[in-house]
């Protein structure tokens, strides 16, 4: 078995920085690590693959209690199943959040596009509704009496 190595050259070897180890371990993410005669962790093989392993977990969108769970299967046979059902879970998250964002990108647009057609069509820009985005947030907002100069404070308030 290699030796153990102190929380330093642990921090070195995976990437990940002290405190984050410390953290790791308050959280039972990874093992508790032994200690040297002069109180310092020490950590052997397996908690640093445990270290390694957590980082591109969470690249792939999973959360420190999901990342827990992963490295607990790890140690079971036959997690497969297991494994596909948390990964069916994320897909479906991720693809709702790509719904949500398209969603959102298309509002963007519109309003961009909304603000473009203003600034077109008003060869004079007056100091009252003039962008249609602030005045559409504030109606939205339920507070149809503000009007948004162009630097984009109330008009009633300069």
């Amino acid at each position: 078995m290699p030796e153990a190595i102190h929380i330093g050259k642990a921090a070195t070897l995976t990437g990940v920085s002290v405190d984050t180890i410390r953290f790791y371990q308050k959280l039972g993410l990874i093992k508790c690590a032994n200690r040297s005669a002069g109180g310092y962790r020490l950590f052997d093989g397996e908690q640093t693959r445990e270290l390694k392993f957590v980082r591109p977990a969470q690249e792939l969108g999973f959360s420190l209690s999901e990342v827990k769970e992963l490295l607990a299967l790890r140690q079971t046979h036959h997690a497969c199943s297991d494994v596909q059902s948390m990964l069916k879970g994320k897909l479906a998250d991720v693809q709702e959040k790509i719904k949500s964002l398209a969603r959102l990108e298309a509002e963007l647009a519109g309003a961009l596009r909304n603000c473009n057609r203003e600034l077109r069509l008003k060869r004079e820009i007056r100091h009252e509704n003039c962008c249609p985005l602030l005045t559409k947030l504030d109606r939205m907002n339920g507070s149809r009496n503000n009007k948004y100069v162009s630097s984009g404070r109330a008009s009633g308030k300069q």
